[in-house]
């Protein structure tokens, strides 16, 4: 029985291996698949991709942090729950394809009919190079330390080095400036921009906005007037191409029925907005505006009702108010960024003392065109009342002091947009949000997001890289990162 068991699987054995010469032809190639890949497409999958995520880690938690909203039901991430998060979505199908874009591009052996159709190589290339940099910046501003450089280099790489927050911040400035003055509007812009439409002269404004975004987050590292934020600030805002002034040069997503708003994917009787918010935005509560602010018309579901007090575990939503349903609900478009923060963070700049304008003209304007700009995409009327408030608010600013203010409206004028809100409350600690009083954590208000659980296994050696360079030094939510500290 023995001598037959062998004999089996010696059969077996010298059977696989002379499998090893067969060739099967096209037998497993799908003759419905693409030929190759479509520089266009992978473009446009990225950044709907990146603008239509959704869930609690990758839309809602942030607008939570900065007190837009408040759970009732499900409360963990209010009351600031330490887990583990991944970055997953961010790095698989979005960052990857946008460098699949740049490295197909880059070949000239691939400049044939069809790419050339798609858009001039030297502007799908900066594209896609600038979207990789709006990304890269959620991340390191969600996580701290971050894969950067290896990241997009090699898909077998399961331990790449995090690169510190300080160099990311400097090689994502640069790539920005980079890509800008790359962008060639004599040329096709690319066919899968769905932000543009492939509109290059939009881009290079849009670069320029973001420098002044980017630079004004390293305020609290580089706050003089000499110093690499604040060079790197004017000369975006000196550049030819301008920045974003105008509503038609704003950057909005806008879906449809295949490609929807991420807010209407989750269950909305579990968030209502945060009392906190609504006694802001009704002139009642901390911040130093006391006046009825007209954009709680399209912030809330329901004006005359109050928000649900933040920070409790057995909240309720009876009677409260909800966001309201020209936000949350598929249609809805979102703002990337608009010509309101832009001239908001020039108020802030020359607040700071980096440039010569005027800060209290730049709130204003700043604040008129967040109104302005909610008017044009959800297709309300509340502009009328916008000189009149941002009048008010301008005079604030001797009484409760420009910064501040500014900060406040950033606040406002971002929602529902929790992501760069966040940021901004880390870098100003403004507006004052009290936190939570049925705490999960030590009693802050989360400063980042833990690493992804596998990042601790996988890649240990450059996870605890990264870990080492938090305050205190634990991978945990109230640990702070470079431009934190």
């Amino acid at each position: 029985m023995k001598k037959f068991k062998y004999i089996i699987l010696t059969t077996l054995l010298v059977a696989l291996g002379a499998c090893e010469n067969v060739d099967f032809g096209d037998t497993n190639v799908n003759p419905n698949g693409a030929g190759e890949a479509n520089t266009s497409s992978l473009m446009a999958g990225a950044m709907s991709r990146y603008s239509t995520l959704t869930g609690r880690n990758d839309l809602l938690k942030p607008t939570l942090y900065v007190q837009y909203q408040t759970q009732v039901t499900y409360v963990d991430e209010m009351l600031y729950n330490e887990a583990a998060v991944s970055w997953y979505n961010y790095y698989v199908q979005t960052l990857s394809n946008l460098q699949l874009v740049i490295d197909i591009n880059s070949d000239e052996a691939n400049h044939n009919t069809i790419l050339l159709s798609q858009g001039a190589p030297v502007n799908q290339i900066a594209v896609a190079e600038i979207f990789k940099i709006i990304i890269f910046k959620r991340i390191t501003d969600t996580w701290g330390d971050i894969p950067y450089a290896q990241a997009l280099q090699d898909k077998d790489n399961l331990s790449p080095v995090y690169d510190s927050q300080s160099s990311i911040y400097e090689s994502m400035l640069a790539q920005l400036k980079t890509s800008r003055d790359n962008l060639d509007d004599t040329k096709l812009g690319p066919t899968g921009d769905i932000l543009f439409g492939g509109d290059v002269a939009k881009w290079k404004k849009m670069v320029n906005s973001l420098i002044l975004q980017f630079s004004l987050q390293l305020s609290n590292k580089y706050p003089s007037a000499s110093g690499i934020a604040a060079t790197a600030f004017n000369e975006a805002l000196s550049d030819p191409s301008g920045v974003i002034e105008d509503l038609a040069d704003e950057a909005w997503f806008l879906y449809n029925e295949d490609f929807q708003n991420p807010f209407a994917a989750n269950r909305k009787p579990d968030y209502f907005l945060s009392q906190e918010f609504t006694d802001a935005l009704k002139g009642l509560g901390t911040t130093s505006n006391t006046l009825l602010d007209g954009r709680i018309n399209v912030y809330s579901n329901d004006p005359t009702k109050d928000g649900v007090p933040y920070g409790f575990a057995n909240g309720s939503g009876a009677g409260k108010a909800g966001m309201s349903d020209l936000i949350w609900t598929e249609l809805a478009p979102l703002q990337l960024l608009t010509s309101s923060y832009t001239y908001l963070n020039r108020a802030d700049a020359a607040n700071l003392g980096w440039t010569s304008e005027n800060a209290s003209a730049m709130l204003k304007l700043g604040i008129e065109r967040s109104f302005q700009t909610l008017d044009a995409h959800y297709g309300t009327t509340i502009g009328g009342s916008a000189s009149t408030y941002a009048t008010a608010r301008v005079a604030d600013m001797v009484a409760a002091g420009a910064t501040k203010v500014i900060a406040e409206e950033k606040w406002v004028s971002l929602f529902p947009n929790g992501f760069d809100a966040w940021s901004e409350w880390r870098r100003t600690d403004f507006p004052t949000l009290i936190p939570a009083t049925d705490f999960f954590n030590d009693g802050q208000i989360p400063r980042r997001y833990n690493y992804p659980t596998e990042e601790s296994s996988l890649n240990e050696t450059n996870y605890n890289a990264g870990v080492g360079t938090l305050s205190p030094s634990t991978d945990k939510n109230t640990s702070r990162f470079w431009w934190d500290q």
